[in-house]
């Protein structure tokens, strides 16, 4: 009998989730030497067959979906190319897609770039969010230097990917009532939107980028750090604040941006011992008004998002309401309601946190840039994604429109610049000279 897989709670969330965005998450790693290939494909064909959900197809049955585990061979999911545009060949790359029923769930670009080489990956979201995606990538660099080095003790997680593992460190009175939270708060609706243009057949998928530069960065944060303001909370205040200020909205609106949340939080361990899936909520994050200055959206943004954070159950809230409809009813009838029931957030922002560079070395290969990003979403859905890497943050806009929209979308990053400029010029006395 073929095997087969439980397709999971956010296995089919993803999947639902595919009438907004490419269900893509996105990587790239820039080394500074040559990695050795043969070593490579080694430990990419025992991460695949170590991990069965990456070697499987999805089946949307109209009952009860699951994965089927497939056979595969290394040329499924891994090219290698020598390359003279290195930018060019990596977004054509990091802009295709992985059909639900291939064989394997993820693909892996080796580009030779002169003296250097670039790493490129493409998976299904429905098999890992970016928090996974991010352990995957350094599981991927301990198992190659062990290779490397002659040590053949390689591993990665193999547990469980339920999504009920979010409960695992709560018990009694606590657990009771994290089951039973199920306020849907997707349901704080919010119509603004982000100025594109209206979807076009000639729309193509991109993922444009912007750098913070090391000194901007190292600014903002010595000055958050002073004030007890963490990265996340200057970012999202800059960001808000550049919403405010591409034109769409008055400076008086009400202005609500889900974050993203890693519900790792909430596991044991961190989520180190279950398995590679998706394990993210989010939060909501509101403004009454932009404010004068740059510090009044900064309080607005605090007063919201300080409120959140005192709940210990953030994230949680929802998840209750998905169990229960996907046990109550057929998939087919279950995927329906969720949909009635779940707004899609028209925009907002995940900050993937801190690429680790040491963690990532690849025998004498140092990892130099690099990037990573979720989705590529469909108009008029938007997100800002955040990277950190060498005292430097990447922010991605992943969309699927025109060249017009690739514009305004630097036209914002812009706008974000220079509200970054202005805080920093604002609180400049905080640094020591």
């Amino acid at each position: 009998m073929d095997k087969t897989l439980k397709a999971e709670l956010w296995d089919k969330m993803q999947y639902m989730f595919r009438n907004y965005y490419d269900r893509m998450v996105h990587c790239v790693h820039y080394y500074d030497g040559k990695l050795d290939v043969k070593t490579l494909k080694q430990v990419l064909v025992w991460t695949v067959e170590k991990v069965p959900v990456l070697h499987s197809a999805f089946h949307g049955n109209l009952v009860e979906p699951y994965w089927s585990v497939e056979d595969y061979n290394l040329g499924d999911f891994f090219i290698e190319k020598d390359t003279d545009d290195v930018e060019k060949d990596v977004d054509e790359f990091i802009t295709g897609d992985i059909l639900v029923d291939s064989n394997v769930q993820l693909r892996v670009a080796l580009f030779h770039d002169g003296d250097r080489d670039v790493l490129a990956f493409l998976v299904n979201h429905m098999c890992m969010d970016g928090g996974d995606l991010k352990y995957f990538m350094k599981k991927l660099a301990e198992n190659y230097n062990k290779l490397l080095g002659g040590d053949r003790s390689l591993h990665i997680k193999t547990g469980s990917r339920s999504y009920d593992a979010v409960y695992s460190k709560l018990e009694g009175e606590e657990l009771e009532h994290a089951k039973k939270l199920y306020k849907n708060i997707s349901q704080i609706k919010d119509e603004h939107y982000f100025p594109l243009e209206k979807p076009a057949d000639t729309d193509y998928k991109m993922i444009v980028r912007r750098k913070i530069d090391r000194d901007r960065f190292a600014m903002f944060r010595k000055i958050g750090k002073a004030m007890d303001v963490t990265v996340n909370d200057l970012m999202l205040t800059f960001y808000i604040r550049s919403l405010y200020e591409i034109g769409m909205y008055g400076d008086d609106e009400r202005l609500t941006i889900p974050c993203m949340v890693d519900l790792r939080r909430h596991i044991v361990g961190g989520g180190e011992d279950t398995g590679l899936t998706n394990h993210t909520g989010f939060m909501q994050c509101s403004t009454e008004r932009k404010g004068e200055t740059i510090n009044d959206t900064l309080i607005e943004v605090l007063r919201s998002i300080r409120q959140s954070k005192k709940d210990a159950y953030m994230g949680l809230y929802s998840l209750p309401l998905l169990k229960l409809a996907y046990a109550i009813f057929p998939y087919v009838i279950s995927e329906t309601a969720i949909k009635i029931g779940y707004l899609n957030p028209l925009i907002g922002m995940s900050n993937v946190g801190i690429l680790e560079d040491g963690k990532l070395k690849m025998g004498e290969s140092n990892l130099v840039d690099g990037f990573m990003t979720g989705a590529i979403k469909y108009k008029p859905y938007m997100q800002l994604a955040l990277t950190s890497l060498l005292g430097e943050v990447t922010m991605s806009i992943a969309i699927k429109g025109s060249d017009n929209d690739k514009a305004k979308i630097n036209e914002f990053f812009d706008i974000l610049i220079g509200n970054i400029d202005e805080f920093i010029a604002l609180h400049c006395h905080r640094i020591e000279k």
